[in-house]
C-alpha cells in the first residue's frame, strides 16, 4: 500500500530528515569530533562545547559509525564518509581486546582500557554499527569483524537458559547469568541490519531466536508491556521487574514488524500490536504532552521526567503504521509526533534537549553522542517512508 501522506505533512518530514542528517551531522562531524585523536566526543554541553569525562565507550563508537555511515547515504556529504571511515578505523584499532577477543567496554584519553570488560549492550551496538558502515560503503571487512563479533558472543556469553549473559569480566567470565531485556532488544536489532547486510540466514537464525525469547520471557502475561529485569531463572525480579519503560514498548513494535518484513513470519504482528496500543494509552502525558520514562505494569507513572529517545521510538513506531498503509489519522499522528520533537526537544544547530521535566520545561545541561543514533533512527524510517531519496545532497533546511 502507498502511504497517504499529504504534502503539508512531507514537509514535515522533509524539515525533520534535514535536520538530522545536515545540521545535527554537522554539529558532531565539528565541534562533536576530536581531531587530533580521530575520533568523536562523548558529550558536548548544551553550549555546544566538549565535556571532558576520561573516557570513550565502545558503544557510542558504533552508533556514530552508524549515524556517519547513513548520513553521508542520506545527503552525499564526504566529510560525513571521512568520519565513518575514522571511526571505522578507530573501533577496530583501539577497542578490540587483541588478547582475548571481543570490545573493550572504554578507553581512557589515552586509548588504553579503561574498563576492559566485555557487554553484551555495547557488542549489539557495535554489531549494528558495522552492519550499517558495511551495507553503505560496501565494506566486507566490517562483515568479518561482525561475524568474528557474533562467534565469540555465541560462544561465551550462550546461557543454558536460553538466553545471553548481560557482562563479563575481560576474559569472558560470567558471574551473573540474570536476563536483563535491552541488551536483547538491540542484539536483535543487530542481526536485523547484519541480514540485511549480508543475506547470511545465520544471522536471521539469531533474530529468530531472540523473537522467541521476547515471546517467552521478556513481555507481560496479558502481553501489553515489555519486561526489562529479570533474574536467573527467568522471573521479573522482585526489586525492579515490575518498572517498564513506554519507549521500549514502542522499540519493540517496531522491532517486531522489522523481524516480519525480514522473515515473513506475520504472527509476530500479533506480538507487537499489544505493546503500541498500551504505551499510547498509559505512556502518553495527556495533558502536557510528551512521553514519560518509566511506569510500573499497573500503568501508574513511576518517573515523570521525559528523554527524548522514546519520543523518537514512538515516531518509528508510527512510521511503521503508516508504511502498512496507514489511515489519514495514523499520518496525522505521526506528524504530530515530528512536530512535538521538532518544537519541543530540538534547538537549533544540530542541537536537542535530552530531557524535559513532566511540564516539558528542560531539565539536563549536556547532550550525549549516544542520542544522535535514536533521533537518525527515527529520520531514517521517515525518510524511506517519503519513498525517495528527497534529502540527497540537502544539508540544511530552514
Amino acid at each position: 500500500m502507498t502511504t497517504a501522506l499529504t504534502e503539508s505533512q512531507r514537509t514535515v518530514a522533509r524539515k525533520f530528515v534535514a535536520y538530522v542528517f545536515g545540521d545535527m551531522a554537522a554539529l558532531w562531524a565539528g565541534k562533536g569530533w576530536n581531531m587530533a585523536g580521530q575520533h568523536g566526543i562523548e558529550r558536548l554541553r548544551t553550549d555546544l562545547t566538549p565535556v571532558a569525562l576520561g573516557y570513550r565507550r565502545s558503544m557510542v563508537v558504533g552508533r556514530q559509525l552508524f549515524f556517519f555511515s547513513q548520513a553521508w547515504h542520506v545527503t552525499g556529504t564526504p566529510l560525513y564518509a571521512d568520519r565513518a571511515h575514522a571511526l571505522f578505523a578507530d573501533l577496530t584499532g583501539r577497542f578490540w581486546d587483541a588478547e582475548h577477543g571481543g570490545w573493550f567496554f572504554s578507553l581512557g584519553d589515552d586509548h588504553a582500557p579503561a574498563n576492559a570488560g566485555k557487554d553484551l549492550y555495547g557488542h549489539a551496538l557495535v554489531l549494528f554499527g558495522l552492519a550499517h558502515y558495511a551495507t553503505v560503503f560496501q565494506q566486507p571487512a566490517a562483515l568479518d569483524w561482525a561475524r568474528r563479533t557474533h562467534v565469540l558472543i555465541q560462544r561465551h556469553l550462550r546461557l543454558p537458559q536460553g538466553w545471553l549473559a548481560q557482562a563479563a569480566a575481560r576474559d569472558w567470565r560470567v558471574t551473573d547469568q540474570a536476563l536483563e531485556q535491552n541488551p536483547h532488544m538491540h542484539l536483535l536489532e543487530a542481526y536485523l541490519a547484519l541480514h540485511a547486510a549480508s543475506g547470511d540466514p545465520d544471522f536471521l537464525q539469531e533474530a529468530a531466536r531472540i523473537v522467541a525469547l521476547f515471546a517467552k520471557h521478556l513481555r507481560s502475561p496479558n502481553g501489553a508491556q515489555v519486561i526489562e529485569h529479570l533474574d536467573a531463572d527467568g522471573r521479573p525480579r522482585q526489586d525492579i521487574g515490575h518498572l517498564v519503560q513506554p519507549g521500549h514498548s514502542y522499540e519493540w513494535y517496531w522491532l517486531l514488524n522489522e523481524y516480519v518484513d525480514s522473515s515473513g513470519q506475520q504472527d509476530c504482528k500479533i506480538l507487537a500490536a499489544p505493546l503500541f496500543d498500551w504505551a499510547n494509552r498509559h505512556g502518553v502525558d495527556g495533558l502536557h504532552g510528551g512521553i514519560y520514562d518509566q511506569l510500573d505494569t499497573q500503568g501508574h507513572v513511576f518517573s515523570d521526567r521525559k528523554r527524548i529517545w522514546p519520543v523518537t521510538e514512538c515516531i518509528k513506531a508510527h512510521a511503521t503504521l503508516a508504511a502498512q498503509g496507514g489511515d489519514a489519522e495514523t499520518c496525522a499522528a505521526l506528524t504530530r509526533w515530528i512536530t512535538f520533537l521538532d518544537r519541543t526537544y530540538l534547538t537549533g544547530q544540530g542541537g536537542w534537549h535530552e530531557y524535559l521535566r513532566r511540564d516539558l520545561q528542560p531539565d539536563s545541561d549536556y547532550l550525549p553522542a549516544s542520542t544522535p543514533y535514536h533521533i537518525a533512527m527515527a529520520a531514517l524510517k521517515v525518510e524511506r517512508l517519503l519513498g525517495q531519496r528527497e534529502t540527497r545532497k540537502l544539508t540544511m533546511m530552514p
